[in-house]
């Protein structure tokens, strides 16, 4: 068997044995991704307008106070023209007088807590799901990679008007599986590679970790939020301050000092929003770090992109599209193999089986 011959063996079984898992995690996926559209496109009859710092602190005093149990405060942005108090698995919509516009949580949508649990670890929890998922997401990348390499070297016969299959024969489904496949390719990769990399976060996080320097920060008003804030926009005076958490405290776990982290947008050339973040010490008013996106390494820079890139958190509407219509066609193209090598491999043999034999 040579090189070929192993690539082609590898794309065409390795492939149809992961299609299963594939196929859920990819319809799934475009569920998921459908219900985050609508999601976005609800600006619950709010119109966009930006609050100062002085407006800012008082939200987040008053909302950490009556929602003790929330995490996160964001305010009002172009693309979310509301105010929300965030924790695990629930949203608290407000308007600027901070009147609760709506309540989500995760199990208000029927059936979304049993889809989101099917995507990430097929329901089996204890019985290491998400790994399973996490290894069948890196052979399909590179099951991926591969039908890259395969249609490369028969790139001259590309016809678009091949990518719809015109009838429901073999030759048609997998023309259409390869001319659709090239299409989402690169995409596709990008989302098996990152729901590995989501599992495996030990591969990625600490790229994320600046190695400490010694700056000198200015100093805030010690448990005071409008003089913190305001130090925290002084340090980036372009940059637009959206939002504020407070850290996540383990079960049993008391917390010796209360640093929170404070979120930026700033550059137009990062797709990725609340990209840059410091941390401050409420009780001391004192930033302990602060890092812009355009300041980390490279390898700090992809990194941060590793989960976005998969759910598309706190990226653009457009990016949620891009994936959801790609997990859409990956389900047609994963159909269709299944149903040509179902049939070029196993319905020839029952068919061979069942065939009488001639004296």
């Amino acid at each position: 068997m040579n090189a070929v011959s192993a690539l082609k063996w590898f794309h065409n079984w390795v492939g149809f044995f992961i299609s299963i898992t594939m196929l859920i995690v990819l319809t799934t996926g475009v569920y998921l991704g459908s219900v985050d559209m609508f999601k976005r496109l609800d600006d619950k009859g709010q119109q966009y307008t930006p609050l100062s710092i002085e407006q800012k602190a008082r939200v987040v005093a008053s909302l950490f106070q009556r929602y003790p149990e929330m995490s996160t405060v964001r305010f009002p942005t172009e693309h979310t023209p509301y105010i929300q108090a965030a924790t695990r698995g629930k949203t608290i919509a407000l308007d600027n007088e901070l009147n609760e516009l709506s309540v989500s949580s995760f199990g208000d949508i029927p059936g979304y807590r049993t889809v989101f649990w099917l995507h990430r670890n097929f329901l089996l929890e204890d019985f290491g799901g998400k790994y399973i998922n996490a290894w069948a997401s890196l052979l399909g990348g590179a099951v991926t990679l591969v039908g890259i390499y395969l249609w490369w070297r028969v790139r001259k016969g590309f016809r678009l008007k091949k990518s719809i299959p015109s009838d429901t024969r073999s030759s048609s489904l997998l023309k259409s599986h390869i001319q659709l496949g090239l299409f989402i390719s690169i995409p596709l990769f990008i989302l098996c590679i990152s729901g590995f990399l989501i599992t495996y976060k030990s591969l990625w996080t600490g790229a994320l970790k600046q190695p400490q320097t010694e700056i000198s920060y200015p100093v805030s008003q010690a448990s005071n939020w409008q003089s913190q804030l305001q130090t925290a926009q002084k340090l980036w005076p372009e940059s637009n301050l959206v939002a504020i958490s407070k850290p996540r405290v383990k079960k049993g776990e008391v917390l010796t000092e209360l640093n929170y982290s404070i979120r930026f947008d700033s550059h137009n050339d990062v797709w990725l929003r609340e990209a840059d973040r410091m941390t401050m010490s409420f009780e001391q008013g004192l930033i302990k770090d602060a890092l812009k996106h355009s300041d980390r390494t490279l390898s700090g820079k992809v990194a941060s992109f590793v989960r976005p890139l998969h759910d598309a958190l706190n990226m653009p509407l457009s990016y949620v599209v891009l994936i959801t219509s790609v997990s859409i066609v990956g389900c047609m193209i994963l159909l269709f193999s299944a149903v040509t090598f179902y049939r070029r491999i196993f319905a020839k043999k029952t068919k061979r089986v069942n065939q009488p034999a001639t004296a």
